[in-house]
């Protein structure tokens, strides 16, 4: 069932971004799909697909001139799927990046809405029917606005891709659409699809970064079975994530967010053979091992992405990690990347 399904809290970002550059408050739209306003903070959590359903279907009530899907994928950042998004634009190519999205779309979404068909000539990126109309119109312009915008980023592609058709109707003007999407758009289709030119998308692409990909995907796979498990591992090390380099999240905090005292959260996280600390320094150590392969990156830089405000306090705990400095690590990875 639909209500079994989750969604991760940070869809709630995008749609406060948007309802603010109106100059209204998402308040009153949270409050009408009973979803408290906390997960504002709290973007790693997850959310009952229907009550994002009804969080859409009220946006849609209140903004019904708008192409709300265009408008929100505008509103997106890269890095509010944070280790998911890094990772993919890290990959060898275009395709590649949306093989791994598609792989590790579950972190985003439970339901796995995507499916990749590849031909020889295109690649096909489906939606499935999730919600009822007008969110899942909204849902199906959002990714497919998102996804191109990636490709076309990170590629370079400028030409005008092969065809995309939506369930709905279109929500405002739809030279908006086409604008975005080029002249084959489609509305009231059988099926959500885009399809795009394969040779676009083998095309190298600059943001590729092979150290990163080593390192963050077996973190991504984990996550994944973490998700579906309803690990609670998992979730502690993406609100690490989602904090730095804001703040460090606490044990006390992490406690609180979960609704639990701190004792019971301490012997939740035994019973899964770990404890708090141990995920904070998985959890930096993935996160510096990733930065520190970018060399545009300074030692300064990845020890304040990682939570530190002093560099000489990164490096001890970064050798206390794993045996080495951040400098002597990274001259590693570069002398194996000539």
């Amino acid at each position: 069932m639909a209500s079994e399904h989750t969604i991760l809290a940070s869809d709630l970002r995008v749609i406060e971004r948007f309802v603010a550059s109106q100059g209204d408050d998402i308040g009153s739209l949270l409050q009408v799909a009973q979803i408290s306003p906390d997960l504002l903070k709290q973007p790693r959590e997850r959310i009952p697909s229907l009550r994002v359903g009804a969080l859409l279907a009220e946006l849609a009530r209140k903004y019904p001139e708008r192409e709300l899907g265009l408008d929100l994928a505008t509103c997106h950042r890269i890095t509010d799927t944070h280790v998911l998004g890094i990772t993919a634009i890290s990959s060898e190519t275009t395709l590649a990046a949306l093989r791994r999205l598609s792989q590790y779309q579950a972190l985003v979404s439970t339901q796995q809405p995507l499916q990749l068909l590849e031909q020889s000539d295109s690649v096909t990126v489906t939606k499935s029917t999730v919600q009822a109309e007008p969110a899942e119109h909204i849902i199906q312009s959002f990714l497919f606005a998102v996804l191109l915008t990636a490709v076309r980023e990170i590629s370079g592609f400028a030409g005008d891709i092969v065809s995309v058709s939506f369930t709905g109707k279109p929500m405002g003007s739809e030279a908006k659409y086409r604008k975005i999407f080029g002249p084959r758009v489609a509305f009231s289709a059988k099926s959500a699809a885009m399809v795009l030119p394969r040779a676009a998308l083998e095309q190298p692409i600059s943001t590729s970064n092979v150290d990163i990909l080593t390192r963050n995907e077996p973190m991504l796979a984990s996550l994944v079975r973490s998700v579906r498990e309803n690990s609670l591992p998992a979730a502690v090390k993406m609100a690490i994530l989602d904090r730095l380099p804001d703040e460090t999240l606490t044990e006390e905090a992490a406690a609180a967010a979960h609704n639990m005292s701190l004792r019971t959260f301490q012997r939740r996280l035994e019973s899964e053979g770990t404890r708090f600390r141990v995920l904070l320094d998985q959890t930096r150590t993935q996160l510096a091992e990733s930065l520190l392969a970018d060399a545009s990156n300074t030692l300064a830089e990845v020890g304040f992405y990682c939570g530190f405000s002093e560099q000489a306090s990164f490096s001890r705990a970064f050798k206390r990690w794993t045996g080495k400095t951040p400098s002597a690590y990274r001259a590693i990875l570069l002398d194996d990347a000539v």
